[in-house]
C-alpha cells in the first residue's frame, strides 16, 4: 500500500481485516537525483534553455539585460570572480509539471497568475520591491496547444507564463532550482498520491497542491506546503510565499517559503524508506531471497 487510505480500502473491499497487522504501508519516496541544484549547474541549464525561453518571452529577456552572446548572464544567474551566483534581481520561479489532460484543470493556475499579476500591479510603489515571477510550465499532452493559446492572450505584466519540454535529465535540474511548485494533479480513486510533488520534496522546494482525499498523507498545509481549493486560494498563497524571495536574489531566511524548506528537510528517500518499511517484509515472505538482492 501507498497510502494509509489504500491500506483501509483494501481492508474493506477484499475483507482483510484479519490480517491487518500483516499490511504495511510503503509510501514513495524521492530518489536521490532530485535536490537542490548548485548555482553553476542553474547557470549551466539556463543558458542551454535559453533559446527556449527568448521565444516564449523575449521582452522579458530584454528586460533582463541578458544578451544571446553573454556566457555569463541568465535570467536567474551570473558568473562573478569564475564563480556562479544567483542574480540579486532574478525573478522567483514557480515550477509546475502536467500532462495537459482534463484531469488536471490549468485553468486554475492560469488564473491565479492573472490575479498575482493584478494583485501586484494594486500595490502601486510597493510592486517594485517584489520579484517578477516566471512559471514554467512542463511536459505534452492534448491541451497544451489549446492552453498555449490561452496563455498567449494574456497581458500580464509581473507574470510570466511559459511552457518547455526538457530532457529527462534536465527536469530534476530545473526542479532544484524553483522557489515554489505547484501540483494540480488529483486523485481519481483518492486513495494515492501524486509523485511530482515528492519531486519538488526531495529538491527541497515547497508545493501548492490542489485539495483532494488523502493529500494530507502527503502535504501537510502550513509545514511543509500549501493546500488549495480555488484560484484565488492559490494566488493569496502564491503572493504570500513569493514575497519572501528576498532583492539578493536569495530566500528570506525569516519567511514562510523558507519555515516551509524547513518542513521538507529531512525527509528520507527512497533506499532508507525501502530499508526501513519494506525490506524485512519481503525477506520473510521469501526467506530463500538473498540479502543483496533484496
Amino acid at each position: 500500500c501507498v497510502t494509509a487510505a489504500m491500506k483501509q480500502w483494501l481492508i474493506q473491499n477484499f475483507g482483510l481485516g484479519a490480517h491487518e497487522e500483516k499490511m504495511s504501508v510503503l509510501r514513495d519516496r524521492p530518489p536521490g537525483f532530485f535536490r537542490p541544484t548548485r548555482p553553476m549547474e542553474q547557470h549551466r541549464l539556463m543558458k542551454k534553455l535559453e533559446l527556449q525561453f527568448r521565444t516564449a518571452d523575449n521582452g522579458l529577456m530584454t528586460r533582463m539585460g541578458v544578451c544571446k552572446d553573454d556566457a555569463n548572464r541568465t535570467l536567474f544567474t551570473e558568473i562573478s570572480g569564475g564563480k556562479a551566483r544567483l542574480r540579486r534581481d532574478r525573478p522567483a520561479l514557480v515550477v509546475s509539471s502536467t500532462s495537459w489532460t482534463p484531469d488536471e484543470d490549468f485553468s486554475i493556475l492560469l488564473d491565479a497568475c492573472v490575479r498575482i499579476d493584478t494583485g501586484i500591479r494594486d500595490r502601486g510603489d510597493v510592486a517594485a520591491a517584489f520579484p517578477h515571477v516566471v512559471v514554467i510550465v512542463t511536459g505534452k499532452g492534448p491541451q497544451k496547444v489549446m492552453y498555449e493559446e490561452k496563455i498567449s492572450r494574456l497581458n500580464l505584466q509581473h507574470v510570466s507564463v511559459l511552457t518547455m519540454w526538457l530532457e529527462a535529465a534536465d527536469y530534476p535540474l530545473l526542479l532544484g532550482c524553483a522557489d515554489l511548485g505547484i501540483s494540480l494533479h488529483t486523485s481519481t480513486s483518492g486513495i494515492d498520491l501524486p509523485m511530482k510533488v515528492l519531486d519538488y520534496f526531495g529538491c527541497e522546494v515547497p508545493v501548492c497542491a490542489i485539495r483532494f482525499d488523502c493529500l494530507g498523507e502527503l502535504v501537510v498545509d502550513g509545514v511543509n506546503g500549501r493546500i488549495f481549493a480555488s484560484a484565488d486560494e492559490l494566488s493569496k498563497q502564491m503572493l504570500a510565499l513569493l514575497g519572501s524571495v528576498g532583492e539578493n536574489g536569495s530566500i528570506r531566511p525569516e519567511g514562510e517559503l523558507e519555515k516551509l524548506r524547513e518542513g521538507i528537510r529531512g525527509m528520507t528517500r527512497w533506499r532508507e524508506n525501502w530499508d526501513d518499511h519494506a525490506k524485512e517484509i519481503i525477506l520473510n515472505a521469501c526467506p530463500s531471497a538473498i540479502d543483496g538482492q533484496a
